[in-house]
């Protein structure tokens, strides 16, 4: 299929340079976010994305990165996990249809139900005659008030994490990667699998990144012991866990929890909060079973 003009496709948002000069991103990534990857698409220079919708999931962590995206004055439109494959952007283009959208994408002409060629199509058109950031800036009076919204959703975000056992507050930088101990074990908690480097090989890793392929590239780049993921609603083809077998196959025992147990993009609830949900054969010799907390399962390893 060739590609629309002005588009680049990644299958994750951990790959994006810092050179990119391609205004509209599809991305295979979900649309969890705090502002960490709306601050850094917008220095990369990109005006609008699609994303997955990871099952919505918890809290409704899997589209929370709309509104962050809108107050960076990006379009943004989550894509439903049952028409495209987490984890593959080539998909999202071909087969993607949009549940969810920010402000921006609505003004622009946008609607839910929309396939993702079709919103490209769209936002290629309207700027025919202006680049995308002209379209931001006349959406300003939008944006200014979706940072009130965003603001709002900071401090649930906030009040949500506070809820978590005081021993366990301020151990996390959601934003990097921290070390915690249970039963003598050291496991590393992050927000995403990309925050992860050559430092952690031999770890176990709870992230709230989703189990698809391209989250167990990252896990297999960097050597990891055993890895727990989302699963991201499961979704098209089990796109959300598909790493699993091919982590097996590599000796890394892997789990997922269920996206309605913890909130995707968010380590810390993974780790307090998650149920299993899928393991591959690795962890199922270990001992790991499915409906076992994430806690009990580490214990297994």
């Amino acid at each position: 299929m060739k590609l629309p003009d002005r588009i680049v496709l990644l299958d994750s948002l951990g790959d994006i340079k810092t050179d990119n000069t391609f205004p509209i991103l599809v991305c295979g990534s979900h649309c969890g976010d705090d502002g960490t990857f709306a601050r850094k698409l917008k220095s990369c220079n990109v005006k609008a994305v699609f994303l997955n919708n990871a099952g919505i999931g918890k809290n409704q962590a899997g589209i929370r990165g709309l509104i962050h995206y809108e107050a960076e004055g990006i379009l943004a439109c989550a894509v439903d996990h049952n028409s495209a494959e987490i984890g593959v952007a080539s998909d999202s283009l071909e087969c993607g249809i949009i549940s969810h959208i920010n402000r921006l994408a609505e003004v622009a002409g946008i609607r839910i139900g929309d396939t993702v060629i079709d919103a490209v199509a769209r936002i290629n058109h309207a700027t025919d005659c202006s680049s995308l950031e002209l379209l931001s800036k006349n959406l300003e009076q939008h944006t200014r008030s979706s940072e009130q919204h965003s603001m709002d959703l900071e401090q649930h975000s906030m009040s949500s994490k506070s809820q978590q056992p005081e021993n366990q507050q301020n151990k996390i930088d959601h934003k990097k990667q921290t070390q915690l101990q249970i039963d003598g074990k050291t496991i590393t908690v992050t927000d995403s699998i990309t925050f992860l480097n050559e430092t952690n090989a031999g770890d176990i890793v709870v992230c709230g990144s989703h189990g698809g392929v391209s989250a167990g590239e990252y896990a297999l780049k960097h050597r990891i012991k055993a890895v727990f993921f989302n699963d991201a609603g499961i979704g098209k083809n089990n796109a959300g866990t598909k790493s699993l077998e091919t982590l097996s196959n590599a000796g890394i025992p892997a789990c997922t929890v269920d996206c309605m147990s913890a909130e995707i993009f968010n380590g810390l609830d993974m780790f307090e909060n998650g149920i299993i949900s899928v393991c591959n054969q690795l962890a199922t010799t270990c001992g790991i079973k499915e409906t076992m907390t994430a806690k009990e399962a580490i214990q297994k390893i």
